[in-house]
């Protein structure tokens, strides 16, 4: 079930200020009851018919998560879909990311196809031809069945309310491919009173910033989310000095009165 909190934390990968969880299912509870899902291929399975997958002993060898298989005592051929809640971005601003957990069989069976769709409409013939997604075959080359980490950029979403998606598709007689872990986060979008009239603009090497009143700090992130420069501000008028750093994105946060507003600039 979907955990939906409005709390500030720094989250792991993703460091930055006013750091906003919009949604998240670590499937612990074992329900899916507000996603949807779909069997498109017909076959009566689907995502999430099962939890935890088990070796032959009755150890568990996924953590809990939801389930999707290409073979069950014979080969499968999944078309499974397992499709989010609402997920309100409306709020959101600046660089928003998506990060889950996948996991596949160890040895000769992990070769699993899986697609991640993310757009504004809940349906999958909506989201199939969406422009924010992810598609990769589970191919672990340790062969032990290792869990990795993903991570999807939203940011172009923010300030919409989107649906995410996960498919097993376009595979056959592997074993199984679980996901877990799913969570949205971003930068919380600030009321306008603190930045109003706030500008800011990069030239010469330099991030010159304004505002109606005294900022407090800035930070500038490269987009791998490491932190590059960290200033204290105290004037209404601050330029910062970008020549030590290397060609590239990076995301801006400036702090008003406790508010933060975060951008990106690009350094040439």
């Amino acid at each position: 079930m979907k955990k939906i909190t409005l709390f500030f934390t720094l989250f792991a990968g993703f460091a930055m200020n006013a750091q906003t969880v919009f949604f998240s299912d670590d499937f612990n509870d074992e329900d899916v009851s507000d996603w949807t899902r779909y069997d498109e291929d017909g076959d009566g399975n689907f995502f999430a018919d099962l939890f935890v997958v088990e070796d032959g002993s009755g150890n568990p060898v996924t953590p809990v998560s939801i389930i999707s298989r290409s073979w069950q005592g014979a080969p499968l051929f999944p078309d499974n879909w397992i499709v989010s809640p609402a997920i309100d971005l409306t709020t959101a601003t600046g660089l928003v990311q998506l990060t889950w957990k996948v996991q596949a069989a160890a040895a000769s069976w992990d070769l699993e196809k899986y697609s991640v769709y993310v757009g504004t409409s809940s349906d999958i013939a909506d989201l199939e031809s969406a422009t924010v997604t992810f598609t990769e075959v589970y191919d672990d080359p340790a062969d032990l069945g290792t869990q990795y980490d993903r991570t999807l950029d939203l940011s172009s979403l923010a300030g919409e309310t989107v649906y995410l998606a996960f498919r097993h598709h376009d595979v056959t007689d592997q074993d199984f491919l679980s996901i877990d872990d799913v969570t949205v986060a971003g930068v919380l979008a600030v009321g306008t009173n603190e930045f109003k009239g706030f500008n800011y603009f990069v030239a010469n090497n330099q991030l010159s910033l304004s505002a109606n009143t005294s900022m407090e700090n800035v930070v500038l992130y490269n987009m791998l989310g490491q932190q590059v420069v960290s200033q204290k501000l105290n004037n209404s008028n601050e330029t910062i000095e970008l020549s030590g750093l290397q060609s590239g994105v990076y995301i801006a946060t400036v702090s008003i009165d406790g508010a933060s507003k975060s951008f990106k600039i690009v350094k040439n």
